[in-house]
């Protein structure tokens, strides 16, 4: 499985991601993923839109204030 990280963080390495989703639990282990495994990405780039009544602003607010680790898959690595 280090070897898989391993290749994974050398291919975005140096490189741009955009991130749909992004404030969907998905999208938040994925990025928690990224932040972790890939040291050298370039930029996370990631689409929000207005849903439910948030703005945008609050629904990122509120995924930067999420910490997918805590969560029961977030600590399965």
């Amino acid at each position: 499985m280090k070897d898989t990280v391993s290749l994974v963080g050398a291919y975005y390495s140096g490189k741009s991601v955009l991130v749909t989703g992004a404030t969907g639990f998905m999208g938040k282990v994925l990025i928690e993923k990224f932040l972790h495994s890939c040291h050298d990405v370039k930029a996370i780039y990631v689409c929000v839109r207005p849903k439910a009544g948030h703005s945008i602003q609050t629904r990122i607010e509120n995924m930067l204030k999420c910490k997918v680790r805590n969560s029961k898959m977030g600590r399965n690595r």
